[in-house]
């Protein structure tokens, strides 16, 4: 999207200017906080923020049409880490790597709030997951909310699902996106992406039924010989180099 203007939210200034506007964070503490307050020093009307692990496979101008309808819009999180929140259990909890919102008065306040309970949250739990304190901010806020789908926040480094048409976001880190991205769109159908296996475990699949969760003890427990064969090889190989 070359025509669209780039702000960045940094502690240090961009050598180079490939980006319109630079949002300074001040202070850094090293936490989600620092993500949280530049959002309402956007010098937009209208922003899609995204966080540094995420790749556009292809132009999204239609999150700023949907941004002509309500105020924010995000994708659900793939699972939860919310701790006790005074939320009903029926409310989602949204994934904030990847947000479209309106500069108003009502974002202002939802941003404010998110900060406040996030900080309230580190002095009382130490949890340093930035979404709970989201999802407890949107819930006292009066935002009109639009939930994005999958598509537009590709968690890949959990098992997802994407519905029919293309992956325009995808979330997390690999090694060549482009390559990714080619390969979860070779089909528009409904399909079902799993992590590379050798990453993979059963915190990756326990949100799967019981095939699922036995796929992930399979997976770890190879992932778990390949790595211990490895260190074995390295230490015979230095060990007989060392005689040689």
């Amino acid at each position: 999207m070359p025509g669209v203007p780039m702000a960045l939210a940094s502690d240090v200034r961009p050598e180079k200017n490939f980006f319109t506007h630079w949002i300074q964070i001040e202070n850094p503490r090293g936490t989600f906080a620092d993500k949280i307050a530049p959002l309402a020093k956007t010098p937009f009307e209208q922003t899609v923020f995204l966080d540094t692990d995420t790749y556009l496979c292809e132009p999204v101008p239609e999150l700023f049409e949907l941004l002509d309808r309500c105020d924010i819009a995000m994708a659900h999180a793939p699972m939860r880490v919310t701790g006790k929140v005074p939320v009903p259990a029926s409310f989602p909890e949204c994934n904030s790597g990847v947000v479209a919102y309106n500069m108003n008065e009502r974002t202002k306040s939802l941003f404010s709030n998110w900060d406040r309970f996030y900080a309230e949250q580190l002095a009382s739990t130490g949890q340093p997951d930035d979404q709970p304190a989201l999802r407890h901010a949107l819930w006292e806020s009066d935002v009109k909310l639009a939930v994005l789908p999958p598509e537009y926040n590709f968690r890949f480094a959990l098992p997802s699902f994407a519905g029919r048409g293309k992956v325009k976001i995808l979330h997390g880190r690999h090694c060549d996106m482009p390559k990714l991205a080619a390969r979860l769109n070779r089909s528009g159908s409904p399909r079902v992406f799993l992590p590379r296996l050798r990453e993979a475990g059963p915190r990756h699949f326990g949100i799967l039924s019981f095939p699922g969760k036995m796929l992930g003890t399979c997976v770890a427990a190879d992932a778990f010989c390949a790595r211990w064969l490895g260190k074995a090889w390295d230490g015979l190989s230095a060990r007989f180099g060392r005689h040689s």
